[in-house]
């Protein structure tokens, strides 16, 4: 509520010069500690989370000492603790002091998942980043950015900025400037414009040509199939079977893979890294049922990852039902894609359960008529506001092979509520104890 107060009283020029001081201090108070090791940035609109656990594995794989930080957990080196705080990016003073962490403790990198609205308040200032990634680009945030354009633009400063970073040497060895970005979105070329040493294109498209990338390197996966336990992805004659579900996942393998390999990795530790991943915490992660259904929790809280979840629910069922439940953020965040999520689910989904995700200060009723905006009144939907309820009315509802999908809160501990209140749920527990 005060943070509200503050925002609308301060001219947003001396905010942004508050968020930049605050950041060059908490460089200053901890060293510029992005200096001590190869630094990973990972952007996009869906897709970060997964990408940088994927490539974190697989450096580790290769026998790098890593630190990561992401929506899902934090880690430095062997230490591994989840990531409560509902922040994809931590603020400027506890992401340098993380990073300060990881240095003192020896890490050779450092994987982090950077945000637009952690660019918009200067965290990423001061981080010399080595690799910058590109995983896709659909519409979040515009509220807060003011248009889609900007949201785009605010994404591209980390690409934008990369040559000018402290440049680093290790073992007597030049450190590169690279870009990796999936070439199957097509905003891909927006990122891979700026200067780099080097810049990979990952992509499943044919039509993708090194060529036209400003002398990309390619890595182009020739197959891509879905079972029923998660996907195959064919590169250069290598099956790799990555135990996780929905093509949105060998998508975030392949830019892994890439980034990998464009620091030397093998791809045999690339592959062996992918093949022992068997589940991330609220990404496509799968509970079975003893009645012979299955549950899907995933972090789906926007159209694009709408798509992509909804699409995998269609070739993982069998022959049963697809089962929605979700509601919409509030907090003034992205009104907009609320019908459209409606939209998407009333599409795919044969039932479909409005409930709370993170109501914040709005009335959990009112955004579940805005998502009912873009559901059809011939659909099969119920309001049910309490998301244990919702929950439990889903499972109790579902027969044998139908298909569970609970979306929006993927592996968060805590829901935010009225009055700047953070409440302790978890998705995950409330199914296992239900079921």
């Amino acid at each position: 509520m005060i943070k509200k107060i503050i925002k609308k009283i301060i001219p947003k020029s001396l905010l942004l010069a508050y968020h930049k001081t605050l950041a060059i201090l908490a460089n200053i108070v901890y060293w510029f500690p992005s200096r001590k090791m190869v630094v990973i940035g990972v952007t996009g609109t869906k897709g970060k989370s997964s990408t940088v656990v994927m490539i974190t594995r697989i450096l580790e794989e290769a026998g790098y000492k890593v630190g990561s930080t992401n929506t899902i957990f934090f880690k430095i080196g062997d230490k591994e603790w989840a990531n409560t705080t509902k922040q994809g990016m931590l603020g400027r003073l506890k992401l340098q002091k993380l990073l300060r962490k990881m240095a003192r403790a020896g890490c050779t990198h450092a994987v982090i998942e950077v945000t637009s609205e952690g660019i918009l308040q200067n965290r990423q200032w001061g981080i010399a980043f080595d690799v910058c990634v590109f995983t896709n680009l659909g519409p979040e945030h515009i509220e807060s950015h003011g248009s889609y354009e900007k949201y785009r633009k605010t994404k591209e400063l980390i690409f934008k900025n990369l040559h000018k970073s402290h440049r680093k040497t290790f073992d007597k060895k030049k450190v590169k400037k690279i870009i990796i970005a999936n070439c199957d979105d097509k905003m891909s070329e927006k990122f891979l414009r700026h200067r780099a040493n080097e810049k990979w294109c990952a992509c499943f498209s044919k039509k993708c040509k090194s060529e036209d990338y400003d002398k990309c390197s390619c890595l182009r996966a020739d197959e891509v199939n879905q079972t029923k336990d998660g996907v195959v992805l064919l590169i250069n004659g290598h099956y790799i079977d990555i135990p996780l579900c929905g093509v949105f996942m060998a998508q975030n393998a392949l830019l892994a893979i890439a980034t990998a390999r464009s620091l030397g990795v093998s791809f045999s530790a690339c592959e062996s890294a992918l093949e022992k991943i068997t589940s991330l915490p609220g990404r496509a992660e799968v509970i079975e049922a003893k009645r012979g259904f299955r549950v899907v929790i995933d972090y789906a809280h926007e159209p694009k990852s709408f798509e992509a979840i909804f699409e995998t629910a269609q070739q993982m069922r069998s022959k049963g039902k697809v089962i929605a439940v979700f509601g919409a953020t509030g907090g003034g965040r992205d009104a907009s894609k609320r019908p459209k999520m409606g939209e998407i689910a009333a599409k795919y989904a044969d039932n479909i359960i409005l409930t709370t995700d993170d109501p914040y200060d709005d009335d959990p009723e009112k955004l579940a008529q805005d998502i009912m905006q873009g559901i059809s009144e011939s659909k099969n939907v119920q309001i049910i506001i309490d998301r244990r309820g919702a929950i439990k009315k889903a499972l109790s509802s579902a027969q044998k092979d139908d298909l569970i999908l609970l979306l929006g809160k993927g592996s968060e501990q805590t829901m935010a509520v009225a009055n700047g209140k953070y409440i302790p749920w978890s998705d995950r527990s409330v199914v296992e104890e239900l079921i």
